[in-house]
C-alpha cells in the first residue's frame, strides 16, 4: 500500500475510520514497543478475508438444500432458504462491529469474529442471488477485486488525493444513500410491487452505481488511513483494526455489486 505522495489526516467515510480513531490510535503511543506496518496490514487482511470466505462457503451450503437428482445429467437440483441463524448472524455482526469500532484494541479477536458471521449471512445471501441468475456471484467477486485494485492504483499513483474535502464527501454521501435506503424500506411497506417496477430497476441502477464509487473511494481514504498510522508509529494492534476496516469496505463493495448485476439482469 506504499504511496507515491505523502499521507494526509482525512476522516474516512467509512465508519471504521472515524476522527476518534485517527486522532486516539493512529498516533504514536511511547508505550508500545512495536508499530504497525503496511505488510501487517496486508497480512491481517488476508486473514480476516480467509475466515469471511470459508464462513461464506459454510453460509452458502446452510442456504442451499437439493430436492431432486437429474440421473442423464448428472447433476442435482437446489432450493435456497434463509438458515436457521441468518438473522442471529445478522444481528451479532452489528453488535461485534459497533465493539469493535469502540475499542480497537479488540479487532484481532473480534474482527475475526465479524467475519465470520458476516461471511455466514454473505454466504446465504449469495446463494440466493445464483440461484436467480448463474454466475453472477462469480463476476461480483472479480468486480469487487477489480474495483479494489483499481482504487490502490489511484492511491498509489497520486490520481486521486486522499484530501478532507473528499472524505466529507465520501461520508455526505454514505449518509445520504442511508437515508434514501431508509426511504425505500419505508415505501416498500405499504408498495411492495415497486421494488419490481422497471421505475425502480432505473433508479436502483443508478443508485448502486454511486454506491459502488462511493466505496472505492472509501478504500483510497482507508489507504491513506493506513499510511498516516504507519508514519506516526501508531501500535501494532492496529493492524488488525485496519485491516477490520478495509474488510468492512470489502463486504460493502460486494453487495452493491451483487446488487447491481442483479438489477442489470432482471430482464433477462
Amino acid at each position: 500500500m506504499t504511496a507515491t505522495h505523502s499521507a494526509t489526516r482525512p476522516v474516512g467515510g467509512n465508519p471504521a475510520f472515524s476522527e476518534r480513531i485517527t486522532t486516539e490510535y493512529l498516533a504514536p503511543t511511547p508505550a508500545e514497543r512495536d508499530t504497525m506496518s503496511r505488510g501487517g496490514v496486508a497480512v491481517k487482511l488476508l486473514v480476516d478475508l480467509t475466515v469471511l470466505i470459508a464462513a461464506a462457503a459454510w453460509g452458502w451450503a446452510s442456504a442451499t438444500q437439493p430436492v431432486a437428482q437429474d440421473a442423464a445429467g448428472g447433476y442435482a437440483n437446489v432450493t435456497v432458504t434463509i438458515p436457521a441463524g441468518f438473522w442471529l448472524a445478522s444481528f451479532g455482526a452489528f453488535f461485534v462491529g459497533i465493539m469493535t469500532s469502540m475499542n480497537p484494541r479488540r479487532a484481532a479477536v473480534t474482527g475475526l469474529i465479524y467475519a465470520a458471521l458476516q461471511g455466514y449471512c454473505l454466504g446465504a445471501i449469495s446463494a440466493a442471488f445464483e440461484a436467480q441468475t448463474e454466475g453472477i456471484v462469480g463476476a461480483a467477486i472479480l468486480s469487487t477485486v477489480g474495483v479494489f485494485a483499481a482504487a490502490w492504483f489511484l492511491y498509489v499513483t497520486g490520481l486521486i488525493k486522499p484530501t478532507r474535502k473528499l472524505a466529507f464527501g465520501v461520508a455526505a454521501g454514505i449518509g445520504g444513500l442511508c437515508m434514501l435506503y431508509f426511504f425505500v424500506f419505508i415505501v416498500s411497506l405499504f408498495d411492495w410491487g415497486w421494488l419490481y417496477s422497471d421505475s425502480f430497476r432505473t433508479i436502483g441502477v443508478v443508485v448502486t452505481l454511486i454506491a459502488i464509487v462511493l466505496a472505492a473511494l472509501s478504500f483510497t481514504l482507508g489507504f491513506a488511513q493506513i499510511d498516516v498510522g504507519v508514519q506516526a508509529g501508531a501500535p501494532k494492534f492496529m493492524e488488525w483494526y485496519c485491516a477490520y476496516g478495509l474488510m468492512v469496505t470489502f463486504i460493502w463493495l460486494y453487495i452493491e455489486i451483487l446488487r447491481l448485476l442483479a438489477l442489470l439482469n432482471r430482464n433477462n
